[in-house]
């Protein structure tokens, strides 16, 4: 019996083109990856503008030539593409998708053909690693988010979603399960959303437990996942798992916030004490630095890892237990509880926890205080200058511009109200808004307490201040520059503001959680002023994207 498929030129050219598509733009998105990474061009070279005119070349000639003719055309070019995969593939296995997941989140949700492009170069895989599969399933899920309220998110309408995976589905031509199995599946699925949903404190996702048996059954699933209802409710707990991770990292958060300041706290203590403390505390505090600084790494690059965070926990904690004060301690420390100390800002990480999540941490807005109600508060404050470390936590990127605002703000603004000071001359290079120099007299008299929401709010508003002057400072330069056609000095500038531009679409997300959190608290007489410093920080991040970008800089993803 002849089980040979006829020719269908057609269908195979619609097959072929949509195959090409998703190479195309794999290959554009691994290029993105390597100039992010600073690994400069893609090891791998093609002519996609040339295969895509001979593709074209051929749709006139399918109604008019040979059977054995057009089947012999389509079938080269889809050895082609074949060749140009395995080559994309090779590179594509190098990353881990902890990696992949960062740069996913930066395609918008409204680039739904590139993600879908980028699912289907993976749905060419002849067969499915752990790898390719926990790929394969951040893009599905990132396909099947709508932005919720605040920083959850929710999943499209079922019908949106049943179109969509049938098409991947039937992109992939692969066997589904039956019936019962896929009715045995369902159930199993729902039961672990049932789970996730009920997960009841933070220290139950750094154990694994649900979250690791989760994963593992996914892994298990193989080309099952991409049955269309398995999928749908699929992405509807891994989205569940998104949002309960957020809720009760942001719990977590400020205790990780509070124990960190105390802990920092101690060890300025035993530095000016030095016989308060032995050798093995010592030692554990010289592994909390260590654990520290992987978390600020992890944070930064928004994937804290969970042995990470573990391992920090672990670590404070045996310091606060090992530190037991003496009367002389406890002296010294509740006449520093007024003091201001450094903290660990609000972060917004993806730990490599199944699914990847994103936390926001809330932000509250505090009544207005009197100014002479304030005035007392900061009669009590250290007689002597803080420095910017003692303020807040090291920021390489901004100590400059943060250095200079303490700076002049010092000079002015214990002697007028904010909304003199920021007219002053002193100031009027940095274009402050009165809210934004109060911040930093909150924060550096100790009306805005560490480790609390407030002083959250203040911290974000005196940094994206600090960004917002050396924005404009570099834009001046890229203009002054490119008009004097200085090239190397030019390259160096846009070097460094492309680090600025980085951080700037880090910082913007950021002004919507804390608006969020303002309409949700009803602090709504604070709104106009966030808004004001929302769009003064646009303004000055579009002006110098464009501007970047004009230079011929490249721009972060």
């Amino acid at each position: 019996m002849n089980t040979t498929q006829p020719f269908r030129p057609t269908e195979r050219y619609t097959a072929l083109s949509d195959r090409f598509r998703s190479l195309w733009t794999f290959y554009q998105f691994l290029g993105g990856v390597f100039k992010h990474q600073d690994r400069g061009d893609l090891p791998f070279s093609y002519d996609f503008q040339a295969l895509y005119k001979r593709m074209q070349d051929i749709v006139p000639g399918l109604a008019n030539a040979s059977e054995k003719e057009a089947e012999k055309e389509i079938t080269g070019i889809e050895r082609e593409l074949s060749q140009i995969h395995g080559q994309l593939k090779a590179i594509e296995g190098e990353f881990p998708p902890s990696l992949l997941r960062r740069l996913f989140d930066h395609l918008k949700q409204q680039d739904e053909k590139i993600l879908v492009a980028l699912a289907k170069f993976y749905l060419q895989y002849e067969a499915f690693d752990e790898d390719t599969l926990d790929k394969l399933d951040i893009l599905l899920t990132r396909l099947a988010e709508a932005p919720g309220e605040g920083d959850r998110v929710l999943p499209k309408s079922d019908a949106d979603l049943k179109i969509m995976f049938e098409r991947l589905a039937e992109f992939a031509g692969i066997q589904l399960p039956d019936a019962i199995e896929r009715s045995a599946l369902l159930v199993a699925i729902r039961e672990f959303k049932d789970q996730i949903e009920q997960i009841p404190d933070f220290d139950a996702i750094l154990a694994g437990g649900v979250y690791d048996q989760y994963r593992s059954f996914k892994h298990k699933l193989g080309t099952s996942f991409l049955d269309p209802e398995i999928a749908i409710e699929l992405v509807k707990t891994n989205i569940a798992a998104k949002n309960r991770f957020q809720e009760l990292y942001r719990l977590e958060e400020a205790g990780i916030l509070e124990d960190t300041n105390r802990i920092f706290e101690i060890e300025r203590y035993l530095e000016k004490n030095p016989d308060a403390a032995d050798t093995d505390l010592r030692l554990q505090i010289e592994a909390f630095k260590r654990f520290r600084g992987r978390f600020d790494e992890g944070r930064k690059d928004g994937n804290i890892k969970r042995d990470v965070l573990a391992d920090l926990r672990t670590s404070m904690q045996e310091i606060l237990q090992r530190f037991e004060p003496s009367e002389e301690h406890a002296a010294y420390f509740a006449r520093r509880s007024t003091t201001v100390e450094p903290t660990v800002p609000p972060s917004t990480p993806t730990p490599e926890l199944d699914p990847p999540a994103q936390a926001a941490p809330a932000a509250a807005v505090v009544e207005p205080i009197a100014y002479e109600t304030e005035q007392e508060a900061i009669s009590q404050r250290a007689s002597s200058t803080m420095s910017l470390d003692e303020l807040v936590p090291p920021d390489t990127l901004l100590n400059e511009p943060l250095h200079k605002i303490m700076f002049a703000l010092e000079l002015v603004i214990w002697d007028h109200p904010p909304e003199r000071a920021v007219t002053l001359t002193q100031l009027n290079n940095l274009k402050l808004e009165p809210w934004e120099a109060d911040a930093y007299r909150r924060m550096a008299g100790g009306i805005a307490k560490q480790g609390t929401l407030d002083w959250d709010l203040c911290h974000f508003l005196l940094t994206t201040a600090a960004l917002r002057v050396k924005m404009d400072e570099e834009d001046g330069e890229i203009v002054r520059l490119k008009s004097a056609d200085s090239g190397g000095r030019l390259f160096e500038v846009l070097e460094r503001s492309a680090q600025s531009l980085e951080r700037a679409g880090e910082m913007e997300k950021r002004f919507q959680w804390f608006l969020d959190d303002m309409l949700y608290r009803g602090h709504t007489d604070k709104l106009d002023q966030l808004y004001r410093s929302r769009f003064r920080f646009l303004k000055s991040y579009a002006t110098l994207w464009l501007d970047h970008q004009d230079a011929g800089g490249v721009t972060p993803l």
